[in-house]
């Protein structure tokens, strides 16, 4: 009877077992199912904003290369004849509101065809029938040809105006077209970006940077005001109440995924005379190091003079070096006078494919001799002044020629066969910039990484690049059990499992799942993708030329786009991400110059900028970490404390080497750094100890 109690009081302790196990096993399946459901979430979220940010380079490249075909069609123009003998160009400068054209062209054939163009009569018909020299004759020729000559000025300036529309429209045109093939690929606006672009549009409207550095006129067109309209259509932006700050501020909605660009109003620090410590404030990675305590890339800045105000006096500059074309995905050309350009793409035969159709290239036309020499004045000029910039407007009423009958005889060229004046230095040409151009070494040391050599029609840099990049914030099952509060983040499900007693495997699911969910990889998809315009010039014997191996001028060979691995030709400029840094440099770092303190600066900040100081915060706490001298301290020690120790042959340990010699130089195969330090973080209410 005893025994059969014990044993009914040893089952009943064994009552429930089971269901602990199962309860276990029960966790394990919903981390698990929580955990792939999270894997599953972030790569299809990388694949959508892969391929979004792919469509839009493919989308803006395919612009470029329309963009730089349509500038080759109206080099063509030039070459083959066609801007001497067509009525469409004829017209357009009679049009001109810029010039008396109508007025001083008024006498001369609409159009002029080749045969007629600077035709000068035979020597023997200025004689009188006395043997005399008709002098009155003489002048009307040479004032006709004189006048011939600047009517051909004024259809390649026109030309020339075309061209330079096409590289503003174009990229713009291109870079709205990539916003919506990024928005069709499931990519939503983006906020930072949007910021980045308003900021860009109020830089070039607001009169002020670009009226200074950017000129008004671009080849006589007025660019800034259809520049600032396209941007305009293409940001979509509104004014909208900011829930938080109540104050309104605009979104905009048509910008999905960002670019690289160097623009006039990108700002960089200046000092005079120039100063290290001022220079480091304008270097961005060094405030990711200060954060980072990166000792070895701030060795050289710790070890500078801090004493006062360290910062000392500069200046917020900006980039003054305007292209001339549209800041955003530029075409990278430029405007060469040189007849060089045209003999060059003549004498590699690239023109010759598009001399048919009964169109000749100009040097069929006219030779190179000059049948008469004279001289004459140059162009009346006009200045007009116009917001600090000086616009000159060019007449041809005013024209003085010179000859001189006695010299009738020897200055007549007998030699000249086409009785036609040269004409070919009267004409400019788009051509590519220093941008383009071969790959030189890098070719080789990227092919030792390809499957086989370079495509052909991509083994050359290209200037006009289609760089674009996406951040998308990622929304998962683990990451909030609930909708937070302001002020309050709740545990995520990885925080509440760690804390559970549950067996190890448990505890193991649970931590990889509180570590996925923490990575920044996971709470924001970075991505981006660069294309570019692809093409050769293939010549009658069948030889191909890179685009710009011809001359460099500029001519319709863009037959294709593709995407180029963006480490092979990186793009410069400021990116949209960069927005806070932008507002940091253009509003803060100028408060910071006027300012005995960092202190001083941030509260000047808070009554300028109320909006701006969350952008501001990052680098003001990096600086105030940097301006504390045990922060200084501790990494000089770090440095100079001794990392690899060595025997003698008495067994003494003396030191090999420190952790600069070590770490820094790359011996140990990693990067040194600090820890355990606390700074100082500026939030909107001032300094506060970061824990």
């Amino acid at each position: 009877m005893k025994r059969d109690l014990t044993a009914l009081r040893r089952r009943r302790g064994e009552h429930g077992q089971v269901l602990i196990l199962a309860v276990v096993a029960l966790i394990l399946v919903i981390i698990a199912v929580l955990l792939l459901f999270d894997v599953q979430t972030v790569i299809r979220g990388k694949v959508k904003a892969q391929n979004g940010v792919d469509a839009a380079a493919l989308t803006a490249a395919e612009w470029q290369k329309h963009s730089l075909n349509l500038i080759g069609e109206l080099n063509l123009v030039r070459a083959t004849g066609t801007l001497i003998s067509d009525p469409f160009f004829a017209k357009g400068i009679l049009d001109n509101p810029n010039s008396n054209a109508a007025e001083f062209f008024a006498d001369l054939p609409q159009p002029l065809t080749p045969e007629e163009y600077t035709k000068f009569p035979e020597k023997a018909e200025f004689y009188n029938g006395d043997g005399s020299l008709n002098v009155e004759k003489l002048m009307e020729e040479v004032l006709r040809v004189e006048k011939e000559k600047r009517y051909l000025d004024a259809l390649d300036d026109l030309v020339s105006q075309l061209q330079t529309r096409i590289s503003f429209a174009g990229p713009l045109i291109g870079f709205g077209a990539a916003q919506q093939a990024a928005k069709n690929n499931g990519i939503s606006y983006d906020p930072d970006s949007s910021d980045f672009y308003i900021k860009y549009l109020n830089l070039v409207g607001n009169g002020g940077v670009y009226e200074r550095l950017a000129p008004v006129f671009v080849k006589d067109y007025a660019w800034r005001m259809p520049y600032i309209s396209m941007l305009d259509s293409i940001l979509d932006y509104s004014a909208q109440r900011n829930d938080f700050t109540g104050e309104t501020e605009n979104r905009a909605y048509g910008i999905a995924v960002g670019t690289k660009f160097k623009f006039v109003g990108m700002p960089h620090l200046t000092t005079n005379p120039p100063g290290d410590l001022a220079n480091y404030l304008g270097e961005k990675h060094i405030y990711d190091m200060i954060h980072a305590r990166d000792w070895c890339g701030l060795d050289r800045l710790l070890r500078l003079d801090f004493n006062g105000n360290w910062w000392g006096d500069f200046e917020c500059e900006f980039e003054d070096d305007f292209p001339g074309q549209s800041e955003i995905l530029p075409l990278h050309i430029d405007f060469s006078d040189s007849a060089g350009t045209y003999g060059d793409a003549d004498n590699a035969g690239a023109l010759d494919r598009y001399a048919k159709g009964g169109r000749k290239l100009f040097d069929d036309i006219f030779n190179r001799e000059i049948p008469y020499e004279y001289s004459v004045s140059d162009d009346v000029e006009t200045s007009e002044e116009h917001a600090g910039n000086t616009h000159t407007y060019h007449t041809y009423t005013n024209i003085t020629i010179s000859v001189n009958p006695a010299l009738f005889e020897e200055t007549y060229n007998d030699e000249d066969a086409d009785r036609r004046y040269d004409l070919l230095p009267h004409l400019s040409w788009a051509v590519f910039d220093e941008e383009w151009g071969s790959y030189g070494d890098d070719k080789q040391e990227w092919e030792q990484y390809l499957r086989g050599h370079f495509k052909p029609g991509m083994d050359y840099r290209s200037g006009a690049l289609a760089y674009f990049e996406v951040e998308q914030d990622t929304v998962t099952v683990s990451g909030s059990m609930g909708r937070p509060r302001r002020g309050y983040r709740a545990p995520d499900v990885g925080q509440v499992f760690s804390s559970a007693q549950t067996n190890g495997e448990a505890q193991r699911v649970s931590n990889a799942l509180y570590r996925l969910n923490n990575m920044n990889s996971v709470n924001r998809i970075e991505t981006n993708a660069e294309a570019k315009p692809i093409g050769r010039i293939k010549t009658e014997d069948g030889q191909y030329f890179r685009p710009f191996e011809a001359g460099r001028m500029i001519l319709p060979v863009f037959t294709e786009t593709a995407l180029v691995p963006i480490a092979l030709e990186p793009v410069e400029g400021m990116s949209m991400s960069d927005i806070d840094w932008l507002y940091y440099l253009t509003e803060f770092v100028p408060l910071l110059s006027g300012s005995p303190s960092i202190e001083e600066a941030w509260s000047r900040a808070m009554e300028r900028y109320p909006g701006h100081l969350g952008y501001f915060s990052k680098y003001v706490s990096a600086l105030a970490v940097l301006s504390n001298p045990e922060f200084r301290q501790a990494g000089l020690d770090w440095l100079d404390a001794t990392a690899v120790w060595t025997k003698d042959e008495h067994g003494d340990r003396h030191p090999l080497y420190t952790n600069r010699e070590y770490y820094c130089s790359g011996r140990s195969g990693g990067n040194g750094g600090g820890g355990g330090w606390q700074g100082t973080n500026f939030s909107n209410g001032g300094p506060s100890s970061l824990h």
